[in-house]
């Protein structure tokens, strides 16, 4: 439980600092472009990915199951919000925009396949 909440006082840090780096810029409807959720998953935090970081996370809290996911999304949100401060990109719109975008291809989603039946 300690853990957890280390990760969720850094997260929650992040996401605050970035939110007042942004100077709470007015909410405007953002164009979704899908290079910056590419750019958001390699880039990450501090040039470590997405994908990593979600790793050492889920590693470090011994995470599986519900808690996999909320370790992902955690790290999405703060990725997401470190990523468009920086660019100066960041509204509370594009913020929750990206980071469900982000979450959903951290973890996989596009690849839901179903597989065919064969009759035989």
């Amino acid at each position: 439980m300690k853990k957890l909440m280390i990760l969720f006082v850094f997260s929650l840090v992040m996401t605050t600092a970035a939110i007042a780096a942004a100077h709470f810029q007015v909410a405007t409807t953002p164009e979704i472009d899908p290079e910056t959720v590419d750019a958001i998953l390699l880039t990450g935090v501090g040039g470590l990915g997405v994908l990593a970081l979600t790793e050492m996370a889920k590693r470090l809290l011994n995470a599986a199951g519900a808690l996999s996911y909320i370790t992902s999304g955690v790290v999405s949100a703060a990725a997401t919000a470190i990523y468009l401060a920086m660019q100066q990109q960041f509204t509370l719109l594009a913020f929750m925009i990206y980071s469900v975008l982000v979450f959903l291809s951290a973890n996989g989603i596009y690849k839901v396949v179903v597989k065919a039946s064969r009759g035989r």
